[in-house]
C-alpha cells in the first residue's frame, strides 16, 4: 500500500508553488493550496476512463495517415492493388468514405447518447456507483475507443484521400472496420444491459472490496495494532488541504519516525478513505517536541488527498457503495427489495471471507514484531456491521419486513465467524442498535423465523440473546393483540405491565 508516486506529486507540487507557497497555504486557510491535490481533475479523467481511447483513438490516426501513404505510393498494379480493387473499385473509393463516414458519427452520437440515458437511469435507483463502475470498466473504455478511433480513422482517410489515384486501401479498411463496427455495437448495448443488472453491479463491488482488503492488509501487516507508547505526548499534525486520503506512504512515515529519535512512533489519524477538512489531524508523531514543526509539511506529503475516493485502494468505499445501494433500494416502497437482499447478502459475503481469513489481530502477524514504528487502526469490520445495523434501520421507514429479515440473518450467518472480543464487542453493539427498528415491523413468517434463527446463533457463538428474544417476544404480543407492529401497542412495548406477564 506504499505509494512513492503519491510522495513524488506532493514533491512536484512543492517544487512548482515553492516552499513558502505550500507553507502559507498551510498556514492560512485562504490560501489556495489546490495543488496539494493528488490529482487534478484531467488526470483523474485519464487514470478513470480516457487513457485507453485516447491511446486507441491515436493509433487509429497514424493508422489512417499510413493507409493513405500506402495508397499514395501502391499506385501501380500490384497484386495487393488489384485484389482490393476488386472489393472496392478505385471510383467508389471515395464515395465509401463519404457514405462510411456520415453513418459512423451519426450511430455513434446516437449509441453514445442513449446509453448514457440508461447508464443515468440506472443510476437514479442504484445510486451514483453505477457511473463510477461504468467509466472504470475496461471494456466500456475499449469500446468507446473503438467507435472514436474509426470514427477518426475514417474522416483523416477522408481528408488525405485524392481522386487521382483513388483511395483504394483506405476504402477497403473502412469497409472492414464499419463491419467490425456493427459488431462491436452489438457486444456494447449487451455489455452495457448487463451491467445495469443489479447482480452483476453488487457482484463487481463485491469483487473490488475483496481485491482492496488484500492490498490493505499489506499495509495492516507492516503497522503496529495499537500505540507502544500511549502516555507519551506528541505533535498533532493538521491537514493542509482538504479531501479524501487514497493513498498513504507508510515506508515515509516509518522514515520519519526514525528521524524524530530512536523510541518514537507516528499513530495514523486519518486512514484510508476518510475525509479530512482542512486543519483536522492526519497523523500524531509521539516522542519528539510538541512545539516543533518541522517535521509536519513531510507528514503531511504521506497522505494523499483526492476529491472521488478509489475503490481499488480502500475496501470501506466498497461497503459504504453496498450499503448506499441497500438503503436506496430498502428504504422507499417504490424500489424493489430483491435489489437490497442482492446487497445484503455481498455485504454478509464479504464480512463472512474477512473474519475466516482473519485480519491482523488475528494472524501470525500478531506474534511478530511490527517491522515499521507506525500505528494504523484497521475498522473494517467495524464498518460492515455499522452498515447492518443502519440498513436494519432503515427497513423500518419502506415496512420491508422482508429485507430485515434478510438483514438479521445477516447476523445470524456471521456471529459463528467472530474470533476476538473485539469483534464480538463491535458485533453486539451494531446489533444491539438496531433492535428498536425491529419492533416497527409487522411479524410475517420469515421475520419471525430470522429472529428464531438469529437467537439460535447467538447462543451457540456465546453471545446474548436476551434482547433478541425480547424483541420476538414483543412482536408475538403485537401479533396476539392484532396491532400492526409492537411499538404501536403501549401494553405490548411494556409486558410486564399487562397483568399477564405478556
Amino acid at each position: 500500500m506504499t505509494s512513492g508516486s503519491g510522495a513524488m506529486r506532493v514533491k512536484d507540487a512543492d517544487h512548482r508553488m515553492g516552499r513558502p507557497a505550500v507553507r502559507r497555504a498551510a498556514r492560512d486557510p485562504l490560501a489556495d493550496a489546490g495543488a496539494l491535490h493528488a490529482r487534478g481533475p484531467m488526470r483523474r479523467g485519464l487514470a478513470e476512463f480516457l487513457r485507453l481511447p485516447f491511446a486507441m483513438t491515436a493509433a487509429a490516426v497514424c493508422a489512417a495517415v499510413g493507409i493513405s501513404i500506402l495508397d499514395r505510393v501502391g499506385a501501380g498494379s500490384g497484386v495487393l492493388r488489384h485484389l482490393a480493387g476488386q472489393i472496392v473499385p478505385g471510383e467508389a473509393a471515395n464515395g465509401v468514405l463519404t457514405a462510411v463516414a456520415t453513418s459512423l458519427l451519426t450511430v455513434t452520437s446516437i449509441t453514445f447518447s442513449v446509453l448514457l440515458v440508461a447508464v443515468q437511469q440506472t443510476a437514479s435507483s442504484l445510486t451514483a456507483v453505477i457511473f463510477d463502475q461504468f467509466l472504470r470498466r475496461v471494456a466500456n473504455q475499449a469500446y468507446f475507443g473503438f467507435f472514436v478511433g474509426d470514427t477518426a480513422f475514417v474522416f483523416v482517410a477522408l481528408g488525405l484521400a485524392r481522386t487521382n489515384p483513388a483511395p483504394i486501401y483506405a476504402a477497403v479498411m473502412t469497409l472492414l472496420l464499419a463491419l467490425a463496427a456493427l459488431v462491436a455495437l452489438l457486444m456494447l448495448i449487451h455489455a452495457t444491459i448487463d451491467q445495469m443488472r443489479p447482480q452483476t453491479v453488487v457482484r463487481s463491488i463485491q469483487d473490488l472490496a475483496l481485491k482492496a482488503r488484500e492490498r490493505e492488509l499489506t499495509l495492516v501487516g507492516l503497522t503496529r495494532p495499537a500505540s507502544e507508547r500511549p502516555d507519551v505526548p506528541g505533535r498533532v499534525v493538521r491537514a493542509q488541504d482538504s479531501g479524501y486520503v487514497v493513498d498513504l506512504d507508510i515506508d515515509r512515515l516509518a522514515a520519519l519516525a526514525r528521524r524524530i529519535g530512536p523510541d518514537a512512533e507516528v499513530t495514523v489519524v486519518a486512514c484510508l478513505g476518510d475525509y479530512v477538512a482542512y486543519g483536522d489531524p492526519v497523523a500524531q508523531l509521539a516522542g519528539g517536541d510538541e512545539d516543533d514543526d518541522r517535521f509536519d509539511d513531510e507528514a503531511v506529503a504521506a497522505f494523499s488527498l483526492d476529491d472521488v475516493r478509489n475503490v481499488r485502494i480502500e475496501s470501506d468505499y466498497a461497503i459504504d457503495q453496498l450499503e448506499n445501494i441497500a438503503w436506496a433500494t430498502a428504504t422507499s416502497a417504490s424500489q424493489s427489495p430483491n435489489t437490497a437482499a442482492i446487497a445484503v447478502r455481498a455485504l454478509r459475503d464479504i464480512a463472512g471471507r474477512w473474519l475466516l481469513a482473519g485480519e491482523r489481530d488475528r494472524s501470525d502477524r500478531a506474534e511478530r514484531q511490527p517491522t515499521l514504528p507506525v500505528v494504523y487502526l484497521d475498522g473494517a469490520m467495524d464498518r460492515v456491521f455499522g452498515a447492518l445495523a443502519v440498513l436494519v434501520i432503515g427497513t423500518a421507514e419502506s415496512r420491508q419486513p422482508q429485507t430485515c429479515a434478510e438483514l438479521l440473518g445477516a447476523f445470524a450467518g456471521l456471529a459463528p465467524r467472530l474470533r476476538g472480543d473485539e469483534d464480538r464487542t463491535t458485533f453486539c453493539a451494531a446489533l444491539d442498535s438496531c433492535l428498536p427498528a425491529v419492533i416497527q415491523h409487522a411479524q410475517p413468517p420469515v421475520l419471525a423465523r430470522a429472529i428464531a434463527d438469529l437467537v439460535a446463533a447467538l447462543k451457540d457463538a456465546g453471545l446474548r440473546a436476551d434482547r433478541v428474544e425480547e424483541a420476538g417476544h414483543l412482536l408475538e404480543v403485537a401479533q396476539e393483540r392484532l396491532v400492526p407492529k409492537a411499538s404501536d401497542d403501549p401494553a405490548a412495548g411494556h409486558p410486564a405491565d399487562s397483568g399477564d406477564g405478556r
